[in-house]
């Protein structure tokens, strides 16, 4: 047996238990009241408020394509927030082999919104653009006396999204004389 000394403060010797109550019995169930409301609030209150339509969207996916993430995400980056057709001819006419990949991307992704939403190709802009990291090739070359040389070959995910460009979204883009809504990377801020 414990002493009293030994017992933490605030315990007694003898120690309450909640009555049984087997689980074939109800619950009690407390009874609810209906709230007392102003008649005049409630016809004052105001219609349901319509939600705005959903934005006509289309994504495509690329996986484990062939190249390094590094030199794909430098060209997402300029073409991020533009117009469809803006990113297709940059696309088109900059000098980089990861440009082929994502014009494919970029066209099949506006065909996704045009087919499954009904979306205009000249109203889309791209929303999304992003590039993550594949699992990397392994092979290994023969080398000098005998040792093996890695070999490492890349590859990436790349997610392109293009979305309807709101009405709103259109005039503040035309309004900051950009196509991505925002001031162009690289611009400075002269005075």
């Amino acid at each position: 047996m414990q002493s009293a000394m030994m017992r933490p403060a605030g315990l007694s010797a003898t120690r309450t238990v909640a009555p049984f109550r087997p689980a074939r019995i109800a619950p009690v169930v407390s009874r609810r009241v209906a709230p007392v409301v102003c008649v005049a609030a409630v016809e004052d209150a105001p219609a349901v408020v319509a939600e705005p339509a959903a934005v006509k969207s289309g994504v495509a996916k690329q996986t484990f394509q062939r190249g390094s993430v590094h030199k794909v995400r430098r060209i997402l980056d300029v073409i991020r927030g533009r117009p469809y057709e803006d990113a297709l001819v940059l696309c088109e006419y900059m000098p980089y082999k990861a440009c082929e990949t994502i014009i494919k991307v970029l066209m099949s992704a506006a065909a996704n919104a045009k087919h499954n939403q009904g979306a205009l190709k000249t109203k889309l802009y791209v929303s999304e653009c992003f590039a993550d990291q594949g699992p990397t090739l392994k092979r290994a070359r023969p080398r000098a006396q005998g040792r093996a040389g890695k070999i490492l070959k890349p590859t990436f995910h790349l997610t392109v999204k293009v979305e309807e460009r709101q009405k709103h979204q259109a005039a503040a883009a035309t309004i900051l004389g950009t196509g991505a809504g925002g001031m162009d990377r690289g611009a400075s801020q002269q005075g």
